[in-house]
């Protein structure tokens, strides 16, 4: 959530400076976290305590976001269903 919290930041930086890579960068190593909470800690996200599942999901709803607000600022188009 740190890292999806960012977000704001890294584009005004970008845009001061005129570094579009900046959100690249950024979006990439946003991806990367979210696939290694998911996948390299066994996270299951539909978890029978309904607080936890509920946190998690929203977890997935915000990385979801930052990441398609970050590629349509790109210009870049993502598919919804892989």
């Amino acid at each position: 959530m740190k890292s999806a919290a960012r977000y704001p930041q890294v584009i005004e930086s970008a845009a001061l400076a005129r570094e579009p890579h900046q959100v690249c960068f950024y979006l990439r190593e946003l991806a990367a976290e979210f696939h290694a909470y998911y996948t390299l800690r066994d996270m299951k996200i539909l978890c029978q305590e309904s607080n936890l599942r509920n946190a998690r999901l929203v977890l997935c709803m915000a990385v979801r976001q930052v990441l398609a607000n970050g590629l349509q600022l790109l210009g870049v188009s993502a598919p919804e269903r892989m």
